[in-house]
Protein backbone atom coordinates (compact mmCIF):
# COMPACT_ATOMS: atom_id res chain seq x y z
CA UNK A 1 0.00 0.00 0.00
CA UNK A 2 1.42 3.39 -1.00
CA UNK A 3 1.56 6.32 1.43
CA UNK A 4 -0.05 9.54 0.14
CA UNK A 5 1.99 12.64 1.03
CA UNK A 6 -0.12 15.77 0.53
CA UNK A 7 -0.77 14.98 -3.10
CA UNK A 8 2.88 14.35 -3.95
CA UNK A 9 4.27 11.19 -5.54
CA UNK A 10 3.40 8.26 -3.30
CA UNK A 11 6.26 6.55 -1.47
CA UNK A 12 5.98 2.88 -0.59
CA UNK A 13 6.27 1.90 3.06
CA UNK A 14 8.97 -0.65 2.21
CA UNK A 15 11.08 2.02 0.49
CA UNK A 16 10.83 4.33 3.51
CA UNK A 17 11.93 1.53 5.82
CA UNK A 18 14.89 0.78 3.52
CA UNK A 19 15.97 4.44 3.52
CA UNK A 20 15.71 4.69 7.30
CA UNK A 21 17.78 1.54 7.71
CA UNK A 22 20.44 2.95 5.39
CA UNK A 23 20.59 6.24 7.32
CA UNK A 24 20.91 4.39 10.61
CA UNK A 25 23.80 2.32 9.26
CA UNK A 26 25.56 5.45 7.98
CA UNK A 27 25.32 7.31 11.30
CA UNK A 28 25.54 4.41 13.74
CA UNK A 29 29.22 5.14 14.41
CA UNK A 30 28.39 8.73 15.37
CA UNK A 31 25.58 7.52 17.58
CA UNK A 32 27.88 5.13 19.42
CA UNK A 33 30.46 7.89 19.86
CA UNK A 34 27.82 10.17 21.32
CA UNK A 35 26.77 7.58 23.85
CA UNK A 36 30.43 7.18 24.89
CA UNK A 37 30.85 10.83 25.83
CA UNK A 38 32.08 11.57 29.38
CA UNK A 39 29.39 11.36 32.04
CA UNK A 40 28.62 14.32 34.30
CA UNK A 41 29.16 12.84 37.76
CA UNK A 42 28.99 15.96 39.95
CA UNK A 43 27.48 19.40 39.48
CA UNK A 44 26.49 22.33 41.66
CA UNK A 45 25.08 25.52 40.13
CA UNK A 46 24.52 27.01 43.60
CA UNK A 47 20.81 27.67 43.28
CA UNK A 48 20.84 26.92 47.02
CA UNK A 49 23.50 26.18 49.62
CA UNK A 50 23.35 22.43 50.02
CA UNK A 51 24.83 21.55 53.40
CA UNK A 52 24.64 17.87 52.54
CA UNK A 53 27.01 18.49 49.64
CA UNK A 54 29.29 21.06 51.29
CA UNK A 55 30.56 20.47 54.80
CA UNK A 56 32.09 23.32 56.79
CA UNK A 57 35.45 23.04 58.45
CA UNK A 58 35.09 24.55 61.93
CA UNK A 59 38.44 25.21 63.55
CA UNK A 60 40.81 27.84 64.89
CA UNK A 61 43.81 25.90 63.61
CA UNK A 62 45.94 28.31 61.60
CA UNK A 63 47.02 25.78 59.02
CA UNK A 64 50.47 24.87 57.84
CA UNK A 65 51.07 28.46 56.76
CA UNK A 66 50.19 30.11 60.12
CA UNK A 67 47.19 31.99 58.75
CA UNK A 68 45.15 34.59 60.65
CA UNK A 69 41.56 33.35 60.25
CA UNK A 70 39.35 30.86 61.99
CA UNK A 71 36.73 28.93 60.04
CA UNK A 72 33.05 28.84 60.93
CA UNK A 73 29.72 27.80 59.43
CA UNK A 74 28.06 31.14 60.13
CA UNK A 75 25.87 32.48 57.33
CA UNK A 76 27.70 35.80 57.05
CA UNK A 77 30.75 33.89 55.87
CA UNK A 78 29.22 31.44 53.40
CA UNK A 79 25.92 31.73 51.58
CA UNK A 80 24.25 31.59 48.17
CA UNK A 81 22.75 34.67 46.52
CA UNK A 82 21.28 34.87 43.00
CA UNK A 83 22.82 31.57 41.97
CA UNK A 84 26.32 32.45 43.21
CA UNK A 85 28.21 30.98 46.16
CA UNK A 86 29.82 33.63 48.38
CA UNK A 87 32.72 32.93 50.75
CA UNK A 88 33.34 36.08 52.77
CA UNK A 89 36.07 37.07 55.23
CA UNK A 90 34.83 39.24 58.11
CA UNK A 91 36.22 40.63 61.36
CA UNK A 92 36.12 38.46 64.47
CA UNK A 93 35.67 41.72 66.41
CA UNK A 94 32.42 42.38 64.54
CA UNK A 95 30.96 39.23 66.06
CA UNK A 96 32.43 39.77 69.52
CA UNK A 97 34.33 42.98 70.30
CA UNK A 98 37.71 44.64 69.98
CA UNK A 99 38.66 43.78 73.55
CA UNK A 100 37.65 40.14 72.96
CA UNK A 101 40.62 39.72 70.62
CA UNK A 102 43.01 40.68 73.42
CA UNK A 103 41.32 39.21 76.49
CA UNK A 104 38.54 36.84 75.42
CA UNK A 105 38.31 33.11 74.77
CA UNK A 106 37.14 31.75 71.43
CA UNK A 107 35.67 28.31 72.10
CA UNK A 108 34.43 26.51 69.00
CA UNK A 109 33.53 23.27 70.76
CA UNK A 110 29.83 24.07 70.97
CA UNK A 111 29.84 25.17 67.31
CA UNK A 112 31.05 21.72 66.26
CA UNK A 113 34.81 22.12 66.03
CA UNK A 114 35.71 19.29 63.67
CA UNK A 115 39.37 19.64 62.84
CA UNK A 116 42.10 19.32 65.42
CA UNK A 117 45.13 19.37 63.14
CA UNK A 118 48.63 18.56 64.30
CA UNK A 119 48.25 20.98 67.20
CA UNK A 120 46.52 20.06 70.44
CA UNK A 121 42.84 20.58 71.18
CA UNK A 122 43.39 23.85 73.01
CA UNK A 123 44.98 25.62 70.06
CA UNK A 124 42.66 24.17 67.41
CA UNK A 125 39.23 24.52 69.05
CA UNK A 126 39.93 27.09 71.77
CA UNK A 127 41.94 30.31 71.46
CA UNK A 128 42.71 32.72 74.27
CA UNK A 129 43.50 36.36 73.71
CA UNK A 130 46.89 37.45 75.01
CA UNK A 131 48.38 33.96 74.95
CA UNK A 132 52.10 34.30 74.19
CA UNK A 133 51.51 37.98 73.53
CA UNK A 134 49.29 37.47 70.49
CA UNK A 135 45.56 37.98 69.91
CA UNK A 136 42.74 35.65 68.87
CA UNK A 137 42.52 35.01 65.13
CA UNK A 138 41.22 38.41 63.93
CA UNK A 139 39.56 37.16 60.72
CA UNK A 140 36.45 34.97 60.54
CA UNK A 141 35.93 33.09 57.28
CA UNK A 142 34.69 29.86 55.72
CA UNK A 143 36.24 26.72 54.30
CA UNK A 144 33.85 24.23 52.72
CA UNK A 145 34.54 20.76 51.36
CA UNK A 146 32.92 17.70 49.82
CA UNK A 147 34.77 15.16 51.96
CA UNK A 148 31.55 13.42 53.10
CA UNK A 149 29.58 13.74 49.87
CA UNK A 150 31.77 13.52 46.78
CA UNK A 151 35.24 12.18 46.05
CA UNK A 152 36.61 10.82 42.80
CA UNK A 153 39.68 9.57 40.97
CA UNK A 154 40.39 10.78 37.41
CA UNK A 155 38.08 13.02 35.45
CA UNK A 156 37.60 16.52 34.09
CA UNK A 157 36.75 19.46 36.36
CA UNK A 158 35.47 22.92 35.48
CA UNK A 159 34.87 25.72 38.01
CA UNK A 160 33.80 29.27 37.15
CA UNK A 161 34.74 31.73 39.87
CA UNK A 162 35.84 35.22 40.84
CA UNK A 163 38.51 35.16 43.54
CA UNK A 164 38.89 37.52 46.51
CA UNK A 165 40.38 41.00 46.18
CA UNK A 166 42.16 42.69 49.07
CA UNK A 167 45.58 42.93 50.65
CA UNK A 168 46.69 39.76 52.44
CA UNK A 169 43.67 37.68 51.35
CA UNK A 170 44.34 34.15 50.11
CA UNK A 171 41.43 32.55 48.18
CA UNK A 172 41.83 29.09 46.71
CA UNK A 173 40.02 26.25 44.94
CA UNK A 174 41.82 23.01 45.68
CA UNK A 175 41.66 19.30 46.46
CA UNK A 176 42.93 16.98 49.17
CA UNK A 177 43.00 13.18 49.43
CA UNK A 178 39.96 11.75 51.16
CA UNK A 179 41.64 8.72 52.72
CA UNK A 180 45.36 9.61 52.92
CA UNK A 181 46.30 6.13 51.71
CA UNK A 182 49.99 7.03 51.44
CA UNK A 183 50.28 8.85 54.75
CA UNK A 184 50.24 12.40 56.07
CA UNK A 185 50.73 15.50 53.96
CA UNK A 186 52.33 15.71 51.45
CA UNK A 187 52.81 11.95 51.03
CA UNK A 188 49.21 11.54 49.80
CA UNK A 189 49.29 14.63 47.56
CA UNK A 190 47.44 17.92 47.14
CA UNK A 191 46.00 19.53 43.99
CA UNK A 192 45.76 23.33 44.02
CA UNK A 193 43.66 24.17 40.98
CA UNK A 194 44.05 27.91 41.61
CA UNK A 195 45.09 30.27 44.37
CA UNK A 196 46.08 33.92 44.38
CA UNK A 197 47.34 36.65 46.66
CA UNK A 198 44.51 39.17 46.81
CA UNK A 199 46.79 42.23 46.75
CA UNK A 200 46.33 44.52 43.74
CA UNK A 201 49.98 45.49 43.37
CA UNK A 202 52.62 43.09 44.63
CA UNK A 203 56.07 42.17 43.40
CA UNK A 204 57.94 39.02 44.39
CA UNK A 205 61.49 38.27 43.23
CA UNK A 206 61.21 40.78 40.42
CA UNK A 207 57.94 39.57 38.92
CA UNK A 208 54.43 40.88 39.39
CA UNK A 209 52.36 38.84 41.80
CA UNK A 210 49.06 39.73 43.47
CA UNK A 211 45.63 39.15 42.00
CA UNK A 212 46.78 39.37 38.39
CA UNK A 213 48.77 36.16 38.77
CA UNK A 214 47.02 32.83 39.37
CA UNK A 215 49.03 29.94 40.76
CA UNK A 216 48.40 26.23 40.22
CA UNK A 217 50.43 23.65 42.13
CA UNK A 218 50.71 19.96 42.96
CA UNK A 219 52.16 19.10 46.37
CA UNK A 220 53.77 15.69 46.82
CA UNK A 221 56.80 14.24 48.52
CA UNK A 222 58.02 11.95 51.29
CA UNK A 223 57.84 14.62 54.02
CA UNK A 224 56.92 18.20 54.77
CA UNK A 225 60.51 19.33 54.30
CA UNK A 226 60.82 17.28 51.11
CA UNK A 227 57.71 18.62 49.36
CA UNK A 228 58.50 18.50 45.62
CA UNK A 229 55.96 21.18 44.65
CA UNK A 230 58.64 23.27 42.87
CA UNK A 231 58.63 20.68 40.06
CA UNK A 232 54.87 21.01 39.54
CA UNK A 233 54.17 24.71 40.04
CA UNK A 234 52.79 26.97 37.33
CA UNK A 235 51.17 30.38 36.99
CA UNK A 236 49.25 32.56 34.57
CA UNK A 237 49.59 36.35 34.45
CA UNK A 238 46.95 38.74 33.13
CA UNK A 239 48.14 41.93 31.44
CA UNK A 240 44.59 43.27 31.64
CA UNK A 241 42.06 42.69 34.39
CA UNK A 242 42.60 40.37 37.31
CA UNK A 243 41.43 37.09 38.78
CA UNK A 244 39.80 39.01 41.64
CA UNK A 245 37.65 41.41 39.63
CA UNK A 246 36.32 39.09 36.92
CA UNK A 247 35.02 35.56 36.57
CA UNK A 248 37.37 33.01 35.02
CA UNK A 249 37.05 29.30 34.32
CA UNK A 250 39.47 26.94 36.07
CA UNK A 251 39.94 23.44 34.70
CA UNK A 252 41.58 20.14 35.61
CA UNK A 253 42.16 17.11 33.40
CA UNK A 254 43.13 14.29 35.70
CA UNK A 255 44.22 11.24 33.73
CA UNK A 256 45.72 7.84 34.59
CA UNK A 257 48.88 9.11 32.87
CA UNK A 258 49.11 12.77 33.87
CA UNK A 259 47.53 15.98 35.16
CA UNK A 260 46.71 19.11 33.16
CA UNK A 261 45.64 22.42 34.73
CA UNK A 262 43.83 25.06 32.69
CA UNK A 263 42.55 28.63 33.01
CA UNK A 264 39.94 29.85 30.52
CA UNK A 265 40.65 26.80 28.38
CA UNK A 266 44.39 27.53 28.14
CA UNK A 267 46.86 25.02 29.53
CA UNK A 268 48.74 26.57 32.45
CA UNK A 269 50.79 23.52 33.33
CA UNK A 270 50.92 19.76 32.98
CA UNK A 271 52.87 16.79 34.26
CA UNK A 272 53.18 13.27 32.87
CA UNK A 273 55.41 11.33 35.26
CA UNK A 274 58.11 9.10 33.75
CA UNK A 275 58.63 5.41 34.42
CA UNK A 276 59.15 5.28 38.15
CA UNK A 277 56.36 7.81 38.68
CA UNK A 278 56.52 10.85 40.92
CA UNK A 279 59.21 9.19 43.04
CA UNK A 280 61.49 9.22 40.00
CA UNK A 281 60.37 12.71 38.99
CA UNK A 282 61.20 14.05 42.43
CA UNK A 283 64.65 12.49 42.49
CA UNK A 284 63.95 11.02 45.92
CA UNK A 285 66.21 8.39 47.44
CA UNK A 286 65.49 5.41 49.66
CA UNK A 287 62.39 3.25 49.56
CA UNK A 288 59.69 4.46 47.19
CA UNK A 289 56.70 5.26 49.41
CA UNK A 290 54.40 4.93 46.37
CA UNK A 291 55.78 1.61 45.10
CA UNK A 292 52.43 -0.12 45.58
CA UNK A 293 50.58 2.52 43.58
CA UNK A 294 50.36 3.31 39.89
CA UNK A 295 52.61 5.63 37.92
CA UNK A 296 50.34 8.48 39.11
CA UNK A 297 50.77 7.78 42.84
CA UNK A 298 50.00 9.62 45.06
CA UNK A 299 47.51 11.06 42.57
CA UNK A 300 45.77 7.74 41.96
CA UNK A 301 43.39 7.78 44.93
CA UNK A 302 40.15 9.58 45.81
CA UNK A 303 40.30 13.36 46.25
CA UNK A 304 37.62 15.87 47.32
CA UNK A 305 37.09 19.60 46.77
CA UNK A 306 37.85 22.49 49.13
CA UNK A 307 36.88 26.16 48.66
CA UNK A 308 38.24 28.67 51.16
CA UNK A 309 39.32 32.25 51.81
CA UNK A 310 42.22 32.62 54.21
CA UNK A 311 44.12 35.70 55.37
CA UNK A 312 47.77 36.37 56.12
CA UNK A 313 50.33 33.72 56.90
CA UNK A 314 53.48 32.48 55.23
CA UNK A 315 51.93 32.52 51.75
CA UNK A 316 53.01 36.18 51.77
CA UNK A 317 56.84 36.09 51.91
CA UNK A 318 58.73 38.91 53.61
CA UNK A 319 60.71 39.50 50.42
CA UNK A 320 57.60 40.53 48.47
CA UNK A 321 56.87 44.23 48.07
CA UNK A 322 53.31 45.53 48.36
CA UNK A 323 52.29 48.86 46.81
CA UNK A 324 49.36 51.14 47.54
CA UNK A 325 47.25 52.93 44.93
CA UNK A 326 49.74 55.80 44.84
CA UNK A 327 52.62 53.47 44.04
CA UNK A 328 54.31 53.71 47.44
CA UNK A 329 55.56 50.59 49.20
CA UNK A 330 53.20 49.48 51.97
CA UNK A 331 55.17 47.22 54.31
CA UNK A 332 53.77 43.86 55.34
CA UNK A 333 52.50 44.41 58.91
CA UNK A 334 54.14 41.25 60.28
CA UNK A 335 57.27 39.21 59.70
CA UNK A 336 57.32 35.47 59.08
CA UNK A 337 59.98 35.11 61.76
CA UNK A 338 57.89 36.90 64.41
CA UNK A 339 56.30 34.85 67.17
CA UNK A 340 53.57 37.50 67.38
CA UNK A 341 52.00 38.01 63.94
CA UNK A 342 48.24 38.47 64.20
CA UNK A 343 48.43 41.43 66.56
CA UNK A 344 50.49 43.71 64.26
CA UNK A 345 48.37 42.58 61.30
CA UNK A 346 45.16 43.58 63.07
CA UNK A 347 46.58 46.87 64.31
CA UNK A 348 47.42 47.82 60.71
CA UNK A 349 43.85 47.28 59.47
CA UNK A 350 43.39 50.95 58.58
CA UNK A 351 46.10 50.32 56.01
CA UNK A 352 44.78 47.12 54.42
CA UNK A 353 41.04 47.00 55.06
CA UNK A 354 40.20 49.73 52.50
CA UNK A 355 41.62 47.41 49.83
CA UNK A 356 38.95 44.84 50.73
CA UNK A 357 36.09 47.28 50.23
CA UNK A 358 36.88 49.31 47.09
CA UNK A 359 33.71 47.84 45.60
CA UNK A 360 30.90 45.81 47.16
CA UNK A 361 31.79 42.11 47.34
CA UNK A 362 35.43 42.72 46.35
CA UNK A 363 36.69 40.54 49.18
CA UNK A 364 34.15 37.80 48.43
CA UNK A 365 35.15 34.69 46.56
CA UNK A 366 32.28 34.03 44.17
CA UNK A 367 31.64 30.64 42.57
CA UNK A 368 29.16 30.31 39.73
CA UNK A 369 29.33 26.55 39.24
CA UNK A 370 31.42 23.41 39.53
CA UNK A 371 31.14 20.42 37.18
CA UNK A 372 32.95 17.10 37.08
CA UNK A 373 32.89 14.55 34.26
CA UNK A 374 34.17 11.00 34.28
CA UNK A 375 36.70 9.88 31.66
CA UNK A 376 34.39 7.16 30.27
Amino acid sequence: MALQCNGRTPVSASLRITVLALLFSLFSDQISVATALPTLIFEDNFDTFNRSTWQHLITAWRGGQSQFQYYTNRTENSYVKDGILHIVPTFTADRFSESFLYNGTLNLTAEGCNFIGPENFTSSCVRKGGLNGDIINPIQSARIRTINSFSFTYGTVEIRAKLSRGDWLWPSLWMLPTDYDYGDWPRSGEIDMVEIRGNDKMECDGYISGNRRANSTLHWGPSNKADKYAKTRWSKFLTNGSFATEFHTYGLRWLPTGIVLLIDGEVVGSVYPPAGGFWKLGGSSGTNIWQNGTIMAPFDKRFHFIFKVAAGGDYFPDRCLNYNDQGAVTPKPWSTADTVQMKPFWQARNQWYPTWTRNPEDSHMLVDYIRVWSLD
